[in-house]
């Protein structure tokens, strides 16, 4: 049983498994802001229940959709090579609007995934900031060399 000592708050632990290199991220990120691995979580933890969750509903079921659209893609390619295999492919010209569809759709998807990409860095970067975890310039230009 826990005592409760006067003028100290009552502390508690918390186990956590993962894998060898879960670990080495969490020691990697603890290493960049310059803080212990417990107190990265815990600054971590209590940032998250201000910024919520990384993705809503609303995000996840785009997600899924744009699975279902890539599937789509896949699908209509794996169809193609088929055809070729069979050497029931068409000619090239009269190809071009399957292939400039699959080409618009490939496009419109990038720009989706994009835009979800760009809002999780923007929501990673308020979890850090609400976390005061804040990265030196130096580290920040390698961030953003090896995101390019």
């Amino acid at each position: 049983m826990a005592r409760r000592m006067a003028g100290l708050e009552e502390k508690r632990s918390l186990r956590v498994e993962m894998s060898a290199a879960d670990f080495e991220v969490l020691e990697q990120a603890a290493a960049v802001f310059g803080v212990g691995k417990s107190e990265l979580v815990r600054r971590l933890v209590r940032a998250s229940v201000e910024v919520g969750p990384a993705l809503s509903a609303e995000g996840m079921e785009r997600i899924e959709a744009l699975t279902g659209q890539v599937r789509i893609v896949g699908r209509n390619l794996m169809q193609v090579l088929r055809a070729i295999h069979r050497g029931e492919a068409v000619g090239i010209a009269a190809s071009e609007p399957v292939w400039r569809g699959l080409q618009e759709m490939v496009v419109a998807l990038d720009g989706e995934f994009s835009a979800f990409g760009e809002a999780a860095g923007m929501q990673s970067a308020s979890l850090r900031g609400s976390a005061g975890l804040k990265l030196s310039p130096s580290v920040r230009t390698v961030a953003l060399a090896a995101a390019e």
